[in-house]
């Protein structure tokens, strides 16, 4: 592991325990909600682990709030997000960035760089939320919805309920650059 990647931790570690802390919750308590235990989460919080999105996911719908409040940096009030002025919201070879304004609320749109080997995690989840589409910029992207495989190439795009068991892998030897659509805004 790189510095980088290890600051990359703690940072994550640190705002979980800030936002667990806030809402008045114990590692315990987190646990019970979020389905996964209290040694993992103090793991987490200590950066010696690092969360699948789906995981963090669990995480931060156990405490009511969104990634996007996890990660939260600069609140944009107006329409326009800045690509340079973009937070990244990085978990486990996976960096997304948000491309419509933190106020949204019907509507999310994330852009997604995807390292090789990396993905949402071996298990098939589901999140809050209506629908969602991907559409792949660059790169490859494998997607599962239940037993069903895909493998998404540039301009290929999958919507899908995300109520519906999913879960996706950047299968191939080169990052995967992918829009992710999201209605309601919860991520």
């Amino acid at each position: 592991m790189t510095a980088g990647e290890q600051g990359e931790r703690e940072q994550l570690g640190h705002r979980v325990r800030q936002l667990r802390q806030a809402k008045g919750l114990s590692a315990r308590d987190l646990a019970a909600r979020s389905g996964l235990t209290a040694t993992y989460i103090s793991r987490l919080e200590n950066a010696k682990v690092s969360p699948t999105v789906a995981t963090l996911g669990r995480l931060v719908a156990a405490m009511g709030e969104t990634i996007t409040n996890l990660f939260a940096g600069v609140q944009e009030t107006g329409p326009v997000v800045r690509a340079n002025e973009r937070v990244p919201l990085q978990s486990r070879g996976v960096d997304d960035y948000r491309i419509t304004p933190s106020w949204t609320t019907r509507l999310e749109v994330l852009e997604s760089i995807i390292a090789p080997g990396h993905g949402s995690g071996s298990k098939p989840h589901t999140h809050l939320g209506d629908e969602e589409c991907v559409l792949i910029l660059d790169g490859a992207l494998t997607i599962w919805l239940d037993a069903d495989e895909y493998t998404l190439g540039p301009g290929d795009s999958a919507t899908f309920s995300c109520q519906r068991p999913h879960r996706w892998l950047n299968e191939s030897d080169r990052p995967c650059r992918a829009l992710w659509i999201i209605t309601p805004a919860v991520y």
